[in-house]
């Protein structure tokens, strides 16, 4: 099969949350992170959270606190 065939028979819906996550990642970028941590705590899809994830992580926030902050400890 050659790279053109692959490349154009990939699965629809794994290409649909690539771009629903990375449209996420643009309507983000021009957020303050105080925004971005109230969406993520609020947001209930998973395109939604990996979006604002991956934003907050590139602003130097690390995957464990984010991780705490969506699902906070039980006391």
């Amino acid at each position: 099969m050659s790279f053109w065939q692959k490349m154009f028979s990939a699965d629809q819906q794994y290409n649909e949350q690539k771009n629903q996550t990375s449209c996420v990642e643009n309507d983000c970028s021009c957020k303050s992170n105080e925004q971005l941590l109230d969406a993520l705590v609020k947001a209930t899809d998973e395109d939604v959270i990996k979006g604002i994830k991956k934003v907050l992580i590139s602003r130097g926030y690390s995957r464990k606190e984010l991780l705490a902050m969506i699902n906070p400890p039980v006391q």
